[in-house]
């Protein structure tokens, strides 16, 4: 009797918790709390740490090749490891040794020992040399006074940076770096190796040679060999003695062969609907061991995929109505490369969500699982769909004094947890769009993918020695996994039963984004100097967002089967409530303009230059690869912006958006944020892109 009580409860919890998101019902949240496994994902993980596995190396496709096996094993179709041209530079270390052999021996590194301690794409060398100390290393003043030709420099900035001065500039043969991915390396992780490499060659055609990365602590003592000073004792020096000269012998054997790259490719395919896959993906290639970045995001995707897979044949779930795709990637280049050689790949993606770094042990550096909306160039279901999951097992997952209160056991309303894993917070935040890893690629003009990431910040562990398996919390890759499997099946399930309700909460949700446009807009001109130029920019902000909501609404009918594809019939009355509500706002603002300065505003007119551009629009060429190459050779840093709004200039153009238009649209996003988040952006910068990617050949009016 007590057991049956106990079901009874936990169901009924069940549906009453499953209730706070409408996009995760009773059936999927347990079915998905079961069988998802953070022990599984970790011990994945600790296989796939073993390969060093940068862009191009055997290493990656090793790691490629065992998540293939993985996948097949885990009964996923369509499994293939799909090879790709690339122009990147595929590097193979083999040995490496760095020794010094004066004024004692000792082994200073060892690529067996610590795989970053040689940097990428140093070439085969065999020698013995003095070693100068340079400092920094990476700016002219390094090296007044200094005979560095024919010798080892150590340096304490990054090898690519130090390169183009010592070796090419001044022959010194080679580098020893000490540089760290931390803020105070010294004081926070002296022994911690930074994965590095060295530029392949420069515009002249030099090459480099190599560089050996040692750890903060080893670099200090080596300065303390060269010139002994007693306050560096604490980190290995000895006691204050004569300078000494430093050889050390330098053992590496390296090659590059064929240029390649590749990605891996699996299904869980879908019973009715095959051209809208909602694909997930997470890349392959990094250091070793980067168990976080992204190891994490690889096994994460790969278990989403197990556990459909086993949850769909043990009959706990249905076949999904469209299919969800998984890519294992070499990072944002694998995606470009595929949709450069397979153009019509886009017309079957729904949605894209990706994972970067996804399984910290959050406690470690105070790291912070941040969730993505998408660009609002992108604006549509995905951000509000993934938010509200997110904000559920953010809010189930964190403690709340009145959920105590209210009766709950321990200290999470509705917890997510491993065996294995901690029970710490989930620290985790939906945030405005940042790129800086794959779903990059999906979002991107004239591929026009709606795409979102999972990628915790900030972190100081990445891409070095650090980023091994004891910083990875079994439990937030099972919570992180929950929200991505539960965001993939509802969209691979949603029809016209769903449209109701997914249009409700868009509606919602978008007038909290428009009360906070308007927010905006009236602080803008409260506070402003000028008011009449900020009354100008604050109508900008108000009707570009009541804009953007109504193209969010307009996204549904890609989720409708029916013949017309008629958003309307769910949501016509809120598109309507948002014209009359954009009519209020700017009537507010003309009042509080005038409260504030005692006349009304003046009617806004266009300048000159704004008519001009009002009456151009550019539209993207057809040929993908011909338009990434023509874009490549836009110089986007004399636009003087925040790349994130670069690359939104790019995705505003659909050849019917004026110049004029684009600026707005994208002035209005920054604005909303706030310039510590996207800078300022401004006409002239605007122009300079689009009139620059005409002239390149990326665009045409």
């Amino acid at each position: 009797m007590k057991k049956t009580i106990t079901i009874f409860l936990f169901a009924t919890l069940v549906n009453v918790c499953a209730q706070e998101t409408p996009f995760i019902n009773a059936e999927v949240d347990t079915a998905l709390r079961n069988e998802l496994s953070g022990e599984i994902m970790y011990d994945n993980l600790r296989l796939l740490t073993q390969w060093h596995r940068p862009e191009g190396s055997l290493g990656l496709l090793h790691a490629q090749q065992f998540i293939a096996e993985r996948a097949r094993a885990y009964g996923l179709s369509g499994v293939r490891v799909v090879d790709q041209p690339w122009d990147g530079q595929t590097y193979e270390p083999i040995f490496a040794e760095l020794w010094m052999i004066s004024p004692r021996r000792e082994k200073l590194a060892s690529r067996d020992e610590v795989a970053v301690a040689l940097a990428d794409y140093s070439r085969t060398t065999h020698l013995s040399a003095e070693l100068v100390d340079v400092g920094d290393g990476d700016k002219e003043a390094d090296y007044d006074g200094k005979d560095i030709s024919g010798k080892i420099v150590l340096a304490a900035a990054n090898p690519h940076s130090v390169m183009p001065f010592a070796v090419w500039k001044y022959a010194a043969v080679g580098l020893v770096c000490y540089n760290s991915t931390r803020v105070e390396p010294f004081l926070e992780a002296p022994d911690q190796v930074a994965w590095s490499s060295i530029p392949f060659k420069n515009k002249e055609g030099k090459e480099g040679t190599f560089a050996f990365i040692l750890s903060p602590r080893q670099g200090l003592a080596l300065k303390d060999v060269l010139n002994p000073t007693p306050d560096r004792a604490i980190f290995g020096g000895g006691r204050k003695t004569a300078p000494k000269r430093v050889m050390l012998k330098v053992d590496i054997e390296a090659k590059f062969h064929q240029p390649r790259q590749g990605y891996v490719e699996a299904f869980v395919r879908g019973k009715e609907i095959t051209n809208q896959d909602i694909v997930l993906t997470a890349h392959a290639q990094e250091e070793k061991f980067s168990a976080n970045d992204d190891g994490s995001g690889c096994v994460s995707i790969l278990e989403i995929g197990r556990a459909l897979a086993r949850l769909i044949n043990d009959g706990a779930l249905p076949p999904p109505r469209r299919s969800i795709r998984f890519w294992w990637t070499n990072e944002i280049a694998s995606e470009y490369q595929l949709f450069k050689d397979v153009p019509a790949t886009r017309e079957s993606l729904l949605v894209n969500i990706n994972q970067d770094m996804v399984g910290a042990k959050q406690s470690l550096g105070g790291r912070v699982q941040h969730i993505t909306r998408p660009p609002l160039s992108r604006a549509g279901f995905l951000g509000d769909i993934v938010e509200s999951i997110a904000t559920y097992v953010m809010q189930t997952n964190n403690g709340y004094l009145s959920a105590r209160l209210q009766g709950g056991k321990g200290n999470y309303p509705r917890g997510i947890f491993s065996r294995l894993g901690t029970r710490e917070p989930y620290h985790a935040e939906v945030v405005p769009y940042f790129d800086s890893t794959d779903h990059l690629v999906f979002n991107d003009g004239p591929i026009g993918i709606p795409g979102v990431t999972l990628t915790n910040w900030p972190d100081e562990i990445i891409h070095s020695s650090d980023d091994d398996l004891w910083n990875i919390d079994r439990t937030q890759l099972k919570r992180n996994a929950y929200i991505v499997a539960a965001s993939a099946w509802y969209l691979a399930n949603a029809g016209e039963a769903e449209l109701p309700v997914l249009a409700a909460t868009m509606y919602g949700r978008g007038r909290g984004r428009l009360g906070h446009a308007a927010a905006v807009a009236l602080q803008r001109v409260g506070k402003a100097a000028d008011r009449a130029t900020a009354y100008r920019e604050s109508r900008i902000i108000i009707e570009q967002t009541y804009k953007r909501e109504r193209e969010a609404l307009s996204s549904l009918a890609k989720l409708s089967n029916s013949a017309r594809r008629d958003v309307l019939v769910y949501a016509g009355s809120f598109v309507e409530e948002y014209q009359a509500a954009m009519i209020a706002d700017l009537a507010q603002l003309d009042n509080f303009y005038e409260s504030l300065s005692g006349q009304k505003p003046a009617r806004v007119q266009l300048t000159t230059e704004e008519r001009a551009l009002a009456s151009k629009a550019p539209k993207n060429i057809n040929n993908l690869k011909a338009y990434f190459e023509a874009r490549d050779n836009v110089n986007a840093g004399k636009a003087n912006m925040n790349g994130h709004m670069v690359e939104e200039v790019w995705n505003f153009v659909d050849g019917k958006r004026s110049m004029l238009e684009i600026y707005r649209a994208v002035f209005a996003e920054a604005a909303l944020v706030g310039p510590w988040y996207y800078g300022t952006v401004t006409l002239e910068g605007v122009k300079y892109l689009l009139e620059e990617g005409i002239k390149q050949g990326a665009l045409v009016l």
